[in-house]
């Protein structure tokens, strides 16, 4: 009886765990894919660009750290796996939506995960027949900075 109380419990556990989506776990996933390209502008980096101009305005936001991807130039196969973990994405419970535009074949997505009445991190997802891009930007964000940061196309989609 023991034994096949530890077994449940182990395949529930493990379940559970297969069950818990995270961005970062696509962006490692996917970076490595032929064709991907990855960048990761982390918090020291960051630190240079607040030293070199104390105006940048990803240092008043609460922006700590930003990670890139870009599957543009990947095979189909790739593509409609990423688009597929995005979808599941969006249907997890650790994320909030909060904007969804979708456009002809353009579907352009943004998630939240909050932390208190702050943001700790924000998932930018643009979806096209060219190209498949992703920002993942960790920080401690001002709710009032939110909009500002989803809306800014032009710092974070180039066209």
């Amino acid at each position: 009886m023991k034994k096949i109380l530890f077994l449940l419990m182990t395949v529930l556990v493990v379940s559970c765990g297969m069950l818990h989506h995270n961005a970062d776990d696509i962006i490692n996933d996917m970076r490595d894919a032929r064709h991907a390209q990855y960048v990761n502008v982390g918090s020291g980096l960051l630190g240079l660009g607040r030293m070199v101009s104390p105006t940048l305005s990803e240092a008043s936001l609460g922006i700590s750290s930003v990670q890139v991807l870009d599957l543009s130039k990947c095979n189909p196969n790739v593509r409609d796996k990423f688009r597929k973990r995005i979808m599941d994405l969006t249907k997890s419970r650790s994320y909030e939506e909060i904007v969804t535009n979708q456009t002809g074949y353009e579907t352009r997505t943004a998630l939240v995960r909050r932390d208190g009445q702050y943001v700790s991190e924000i998932v930018l997802v643009n979806a096209s027949q060219a190209s498949d891009v992703m920002l993942l930007i960790f920080g401690h964000i001002n709710l009032e900075n939110l909009e500002r940061i989803v809306n800014d196309k032009s710092n974070y989609f180039i066209k």
